[in-house]
């Protein structure tokens, strides 16, 4: 080959390598185009992209290769509408508390004024009982008494409160109904005092179809103008008065009628045995002496009292002691038997 020829295919080799390069050239720009327009339009890539509040739930999974082998992947799972819950199925609870509840405050509140629960009187209790007030109880208005009473004619008992000069501070009548032998009663008895304290003496009675007192029951008391009620406790709930003679449906005669007992007396003021005719007269009277005991246990005491009547008539006999500390009666104690001439 001469040298033109040689020159001529050499020029045709070089004209081919050239084409295959600029075809080549091309293709990767047209490539690169493409990835960038892919990018600039949104198109969405595979890979997942992963925010806070979605939950994932990732499961393995195994993948076979050609090779017969097979290696765990990881598959995302996207989360399913179930999961989420519409407006109306929304639930709201209730705060919990953990812990301790605090405690309850203190409430500073004056002493009550009446028991929670009375006994029932036994067989040697009083014809009258003040459950409450106790003696000396400190008290503000309105005072409050309750207690068990044996009633008297119409089922009623009288009650009153006096001042320390005897003036009468406020007056009530109790009805006492009962079944059985002793009546409960409860009342409030309103009052007004002129000092910052003052005694006073709280009377209960009770009289017969004639008018005639057939027992009588007392207590002190400090009455204040202000402040909080102290109630104290009522102490002994026995009769103060007993009669051992005359004896219960015995029948006295002779003019003459002995009486003996035993008295746990208020104070040292002589006690007052009478007897008294269902018209309210007086047929016979006598004082006894008589100390208190220590102890404020029974003192034996006993009068003899003469008698004049032309026929046989019920009296009543009764012993009586006066108030030392406010002019009035303090306790009496009654039994009706019947006198022949």
């Amino acid at each position: 080959m001469d040298r033109r020829g040689a020159r001529n295919g050499a020029s045709v080799v070089y004209g081919y390598n050239f084409a295959m390069g600029s075809r080549f050239l091309l293709t990767c720009i047209l490539l690169a185009s493409l990835t960038a327009c892919a990018e600039a339009t949104g198109i969405p890539s595979l890979s997942p992209t992963l925010t806070q509040d979605t939950p994932l739930t990732i499961q393995p999974t195994a993948l076979t290769t050609e090779t017969g082998t097979s290696s765990p992947t990881l598959e995302i799972v996207s989360p399913t509408t179930e999961a989420s819950q519409s407006p109306e199925s929304t639930l709201t609870l209730e705060p919990t508390i953990n812990g301790t509840l605090p405690p309850l405050p203190t409430l500073n509140l004056p002493p009550t004024q009446a028991a929670t629960s009375i006994p029932q009187p036994s067989v040697d209790s009083g014809a009258i009982q003040f459950y409450a007030p106790g003696p000396l109880s400190k008290l503000v208005s309105p005072l409050v008494v309750y207690g068990y009473a044996i009633p008297g004619f119409n089922n009623m008992g009288y009650v009153s409160l006096y001042g320390e000069d005897g003036r009468v501070l406020d007056y009530q009548i109790f009805q006492l109904n009962t079944a059985l032998k002793w009546a409960y009663f409860y009342g409030t008895l309103p009052f007004q005092i002129r000092a910052a304290g003052e005694l006073a003496r709280l009377t209960l009675s009770t009289q017969d179809q004639y008018g005639r007192l057939t027992a009588a029951y007392s207590v002190h008391l400090i009455l204040l103008s202000e402040g909080f009620s102290v109630v104290n406790p009522p102490g002994d709930m026995r009769e103060r008065g007993i009669f051992e003679q005359p004896a219960p449906g015995q029948r006295i005669g002779g003019g003459m009628l002995t009486v003996t007992g035993e008295m746990r007396p208020f104070n040292s003021l002589p006690l007052v045995v009478e007897l008294v005719n269902r018209d309210g007269k007086v047929i016979a009277s006598q004082a006894a002496a008589i100390a208190p005991a220590s102890d404020d246990g029974y003192v034996p005491f006993r009068v003899d009292l003469p008698y004049s009547i032309p026929n046989g008539t019920w009296a009543l006999l009764a012993v009586r002691q006066p108030d030392e500390r406010i002019g009035g009666l303090m306790y009496l104690y009654s039994r009706e038997i019947f006198l022949n001439p």
